[in-house]
Parts: C-alpha cells; sequence; structure tokens
C-alpha cells in the first residue's frame, strides 16, 4: 500500500514538472521593452483582497538587480498603508518565497520594491492592486534608474520600423523634405508628432552612400523608432568632351600621355582628370606614316557608372620643306649668267616627311640671268607632296669687273688682213672707207712707211699718206703699235683710220700685237 501511494506521489510530481516545464517554455522570452509585468498575466485574488497573483511565471535574468515601481492610482486606496504593505515573490524551481516592504515615494506619488531574484524564473504572489489606472512596471535595475511608466509591450508588437529612400545625388532632399516622408500615428489612426533622434544625412557633403536617420515617436508610454537608410546614389557617368579630330604633325607626334591633356574629363561627383582615362584600344601610338587614326578612352567614377569615347586623330604633314644654302650669290658681270636650276644647286631641299620629293618654284625674280651690274632678289618657295611650303628669300649680287671697251665700225681691220696689204691695198681700202663716209679722195700716195720691215718688233710706227680733198691737197698719217701678247690671249687686234677732215692733220692708227 506504501509503495502505491510512493507512486502516485511520483507521478504527481512528475506531471506537475512537465506541466510547469511546458508553462515556463511559453514565456521563455525577456519582454521587447523595459516592463517584465504584464498585466493580462495577473489573477484578481478572490473576495476584496485588493491583491493579484501571476498565472505563468516571468523569465527574469538570475541575480540581477529588479524593481517594481507603482503609481498611486494604480495601488489605490494600498497607497495609504503603505508602511504594512508587501509584494509577495516565489521562485519558481525551488518555491523559495520572500516578501518585500513597499518603500514610497511620497514626493512622486509612487512607492516600489527593488530585489535580485536567485532563479530564472519567478511569480508575484501578492501583487497590491485596486488600480485608478495601469500605471505599473518591473524593470531590470535600481529605482534611481526609473524610466518612466511603461505598458507591458506584447511580442508581436513592432517597435522599429525601417526603410530606404532612393536618392539621386543631382536631386537631393532637404532634411525638411525626408521627413515629410515620414508619418506617425496612435493605433486609432490619429496623427501623433516624432522628433529626429540621430541623423547621418544632414551633416554629411551627401556624397554617394548610405546615412542613416533615426526618427522616433511615444504614445502610451511606448516609444518607437523609424530607422530610415537615405541612399544616395550616383546614375551619371563621366562626361568626356569629344575634341573633335585633333591634327598632329607627324614630325612632332604627340605621346599617349600628350593626347590624355588634350582632352577634358569631368564628373558631378568625383575629382576626375584627363590622368584617370583609361585606354581601351589604340591604333595611333605605333603609327609612323601620316593617316587617320583612333584611340578609344573610358573614364569610370566611384560609382562604377562609366563612359567611353573614341577620338579621331589625324597624323599630318604641316611642315614645309627644309631649305639649306646660302642667303646670298656672288658673280661678275663678266661671269655666265646663272639658270634657274643653277641657282637651285646651290640648295638642298629636305621634306620631313618626303624626303627630297620636293619642288622648287621662284616666285619671284628680279635677276633674270642680267649681267648689268646690281643686287636683284629671287623668292624660292619649295612645296612638299602636302602642298606645305617654306620660303628662302636670297640676293644675287653682279659685280662689275670689267674694264673699259672700245667701240668700232667696219673701219676695224684685223692684223693678219694688215700685215697681208701692200702699200697700194692700203691705198685702195683707205678710198673706199673714205668714200663711204661721203668724202671723195683721190691721188693718194704713201710719202713713207715706218711700219715696214718693223712687223716683229715692239714700237710706234707711222704710215703717212698724201692725197686731195675737194680739190685740196691734205697729208695724214697711219700709226701702227707693234706690242708683245701671251700665245694664249685671245685680244682682238685692230686698225684704228681716222676720217681726214679737211685742212687738217688726222692720224689713223694700226695696232699690231706681237705674239711672244
Amino acid at each position: 500500500m506504501k509503495k502505491m501511494i510512493l507512486f502516485i506521489l511520483l507521478s504527481c510530481l512528475l506531471t506537475c514538472s512537465i506541466q510547469f516545464d511546458s508553462k515556463a517554455e511559453e514565456t521563455a522570452s525577456f519582454p521587447i521593452g523595459k516592463n517584465y509585468l504584464d498585466l493580462s498575466n495577473l489573477v484578481m485574488k478572490p473576495g476584496d483582497s485588493g491583491y493579484a497573483y501571476t498565472k505563468n511565471p516571468i523569465l527574469v535574468k538570475a541575480n540581477h538587480q529588479y524593481t517594481i515601481v507603482f503609481d498611486y492610482g494604480f495601488l489605490g486606496q494600498h497607497a495609504d498603508w503603505l508602511g504594512d504593505i508587501y509584494v509577495g515573490i516565489e521562485e519558481d524551481l525551488s518555491h523559495d518565497s520572500y516578501e518585500l516592504l513597499i518603500l514610497d515615494d511620497y514626493a512622486h506619488l509612487r512607492a516600489y520594491v527593488e530585489f535580485i531574484p536567485q532563479e530564472a524564473y519567478i511569480h508575484i504572489t501578492d501583487l497590491p492592486m485596486l488600480p485608478d489606472n495601469y500605471d505599473a512596471i518591473l524593470y531590470e535595475g535600481f529605482y534611481t534608474d526609473f524610466p518612466g511608466f511603461e505598458p507591458f509591450i506584447n511580442q508581436n508588437e513592432q517597435m522599429t520600423y525601417q526603410g530606404v529612400l532612393l536618392l539621386d545625388y543631382d536631386q537631393l532632399l532637404t532634411t525638411e523634405q525626408i521627413q515629410s516622408y515620414i508619418h506617425s500615428t496612435d493605433p486609432d489612426g490619429n496623427t501623433i508628432s516624432f522628433f529626429t533622434e540621430s541623423d547621418e544625412y544632414s551633416s554629411s557633403a551627401k556624397l554617394p552612400g548610405t546615412y542613416q536617420m533615426v526618427f522616433m515617436t511615444t504614445y502610451n508610454q511606448i516609444a518607437k523608432r523609424y530607422y530610415l537608410d537615405v541612399r544616395v546614389y550616383d546614375q551619371s557617368a563621366p562626361v568626356i568632351v569629344d575634341p573633335g579630330t585633333i591634327s598632329i604633325p607627324l614630325s612632332e607626334k604627340a605621346s599617349l600621355n600628350d593626347v590624355k591633356q588634350m582632352i577634358d574629363v569631368s564628373d558631378n561627383v568625383d575629382d576626375l582628370t584627363s590622368d584617370d582615362l583609361l585606354v581601351l584600344a589604340d591604333t595611333y601610338s605605333t603609327a609612323t606614316a601620316v593617316g587617320s587614326y583612333s584611340i578609344t578612352f573610358k573614364a569610370v567614377d566611384s560609382s562604377l557608372n562609366e563612359t567611353t569615347l573614341t577620338i579621331e586623330i589625324n597624323l599630318v604633314d604641316l611642315n614645309g620643306p627644309v631649305i639649306t644654302g646660302p642667303s646670298e650669290i656672288y658673280l661678275y658681270t663678266s661671269d655666265t649668267p646663272l639658270t634657274t636650276q643653277q641657282i637651285k644647286d646651290f640648295y638642298t631641299f629636305i621634306d620631313d616627311v618626303d624626303g627630297e620629293n620636293v619642288e622648287v618654284i621662284f616666285t619671284v625674280d628680279t635677276y633674270e640671268q642680267t649681267q648689268i651690274e646690281g643686287v636683284y632678289g629671287i623668292t624660292m618657295q619649295a612645296y612638299d607632296t602636302q602642298l606645305n611650303y617654306r620660303i628662302m628669300n636670297i640676293k644675287i649680287h653682279v659685280i662689275e669687273n670689267r674694264g673699259p671697251i672700245f667701240t668700232n665700225d667696219e673701219m676695224v681691220l684685223d692684223v693678219d688682213t694688215a700685215d697681208a696689204m701692200t702699200e697700194q691695198d692700203i691705198i685702195d681700202w683707205f678710198v673706199d672707207h673714205t668714200l663711204s663716209m661721203g668724202l671723195a679722195i683721190s691721188h693718194v700716195r704713201v710719202l713713207y712707211n715706218e711700219y715696214e720691215n718693223h712687223e716683229d718688233e715692239d714700237g710706234n710706227y707711222y704710215i703717212y699718206l698724201n692725197y686731195l680733198v675737194d680739190g685740196q691737197e691734205e697729208t695724214s698719217r697711219i700709226r701702227v703699235d707693234v706690242v708683245e701678247m701671251i700665245e694664249d690671249v685671245n685680244y682682238t687686234p685692230y686698225i684704228l683710220i681716222g676720217i681726214p677732215s679737211i685742212g687738217g692733220l688726222v692720224t689713223l692708227f694700226i695696232l699690231k700685237r706681237k705674239n711672244k
């Protein structure tokens, strides 16, 4: 019989233990607010005692300080007897129980008890309440930490809200505009105010990124927060300014980096420069001849927006040929005049692209192969195949280096002819030529011939002639000068015959040069 009774008792204890564990598991969570005291977990004791107890154990932190605070209105008439009013606490598993005398804070019309539970679950076995209001709170901490009365918050109550606001960097909003998108109401839908608890957005530079703003509102002593992530994004790609087709002299070919510096790049957020340009394609850098080439650039900002641009580059020949040679040419009047080609031969014409494939023309030529003393100008233009040209102005100095020149007519005889003449030949020649000049002479005879037998001797010799002119007798003489001459010098020997004049003696000259 005793064994049977013991078995029944053990079975009851096991059943009770299982039931408690089940209840403990049902309440095994801390409140989402500060208040551990769930008024819906209180059951009023029978009669008019004005005390209540908890149906289910309350999960607490073992060995942590806790405080229960009552408003006088919650205690009701119990507030008049605070020196005799206690709160009963029972540790759930050990069933250790104790009573806590309620302490009075008359200045604030509040009362409280402080305790440290030894276990994770407690029951309130005696809680005085004759409430005119529901201001009672069990919280972790001392009375001096009293946070204000806050109702117990249901586990399903949403305490925080979150949202994301996307803002284009180029269309930012003010703090006030952002706040206008947020609204708070009481459970009945009536608008209530809220304030900004923290704000990373307003004080920032508002560069692309995420900035949190926290808004807080309170109703029924329950504070709730709205966490708004303001995400500033940049959807504008960098701008690469198209410079149009770039022309670069082949002889002064710019480096790739120099070409970059010719391009302007900008971004609405980032401080991009031409140094940030990336090269996607390049036919220019390896080019060695005149022609059209291209480079494709890409610019990327910190938000990974990107822009590409292909620019055209013409490698061109912009330089005319280089002309090398004298700026002045000197020659004598006795020299053979220079031809155009001979003048060009004084110079070299080299083009940096076409080499010697250069055309040269004279645009100005006052020289024109003259042998007249003076300074003459010539302007040369040298063209390459691209019609680039260079000009060179030169001066031609024609210098007089000749002595005086005798002019003569048909009266001049060469020495060989004179040597072959007899005295009669000289008389006949003299008569014919004076007649051709309109003078009629007659009776011409040689009076004396000094030249005869002295043909090869230096000296001055005379041939004296007597003749009649218009019936008047006249006498003239011819002087023959015999001088040495170098064999290879080709001087023209000549005889000058003076025209006799009436009434006067005219001397005629024959010049003979003797070969040495």
